[in-house]
């Protein structure tokens, strides 16, 4: 499949857009390229741009912006170490990020997943201004993480490949977690410009990180991309302060527009 979703046989490429365009009607009215001959493979397709002005990014200070395009699925408080999975999985905070110091801080902090469905756009951006001071990838596997598979696989997204980054903001440090999904998977991060042909080198990409003048991330830049599928898991502390009371379940959010707000002191 990655094979036919990078070729750029125009027979191949457009058969897959086409037909993706068809099945799950994605809204091409805000992408910088609108038709699928403007695309050299499906990947390509895929990991489209969405046009400068087609999402307002939020810059107040005490708002966090949503990373991604996408559905609020699972959200709530960091206890004892766990996070929840489906409103019935419980899975170990640990397990998901490594043994960073970070897992420390986090316990009673609060979580955020947000699911991103085939139509969505699929990059990935800063939710609040900061310096990535740890990156990371872990997993191998590549399950779907579709509603089904939520419901039925337990601890699914510490099973799967997934990119970490920890980012240290003006008032606290905070994580955000892109899990990848079947098919493709690979989750490209901003500092790395080639395009691989494996997958493995992606992941000594996000081991190695951003050089030092990358570090520095404004609200709205870009972080990553899938070339297929998948969910993004927002971590903070407990010294956030969030007021989580505007989050619901499937909640539609766009990048760029107020996800959760920071409490005044």
């Amino acid at each position: 499949m990655g094979q036919f979703a990078n070729s750029k046989n125009k027979f191949i490429k457009n058969f897959f857009i086409n037909t993706f365009i068809k099945i799950y009607k994605p809204d091409l009215s805000i992408a910088k390229k609108r038709k699928a001959k403007d695309y050299i493979s499906y990947n390509n397709f895929f990991t489209r741009e969405l046009k400068d002005d087609a999402r307002p990014i939020n810059l107040s200070e005490n708002i966090i912006c949503s990373p991604v395009d996408g559905s609020i699925i699972d959200f709530g408080l960091i206890e004892d170490g766990q996070l929840i999975q489906a409103k019935k999985f419980k899975y170990k905070l640990v397990e998901l990020i490594g043994s960073s110091p970070f897992v420390e801080e986090l316990e009673g902090g609060v979580f955020i997943t947000i699911y991103l469905a085939p139509a969505d756009y699929h990059r990935i951006h800063c939710p609040l201004k900061g310096k990535i001071i740890e990156s990371d990838h872990m997993g191998d596997n590549l399950y779907s993480v579709n509603r089904n598979a939520q419901n039925i696989i337990p601890s699914l997204y510490v099973k799967n490949e997934r990119a970490n980054i920890i980012i240290q903001s003006d008032k606290f440090s905070y994580g955000l977690v892109a899990v990848g999904a079947s098919v493709v998977g690979s989750i490209v991060p901003f500092w790395e410009i080639r395009e691989f042909k494996k997958r493995l080198s992606y992941k000594e990409s996000w081991e190695k990180g951003p050089e030092e003048g990358s570090k520095k991330v404004n609200k709205g830049q870009e972080l990553a991309y899938f070339k297929m599928g998948s969910t993004v898991i927002l971590l903070f502390p407990q010294t956030a302060k969030l007021n989580i009371n505007s989050l619901y379940q499937d909640k539609t959010v766009k990048f760029g527009e107020r996800l959760v707000e920071i409490k005044a002191d």
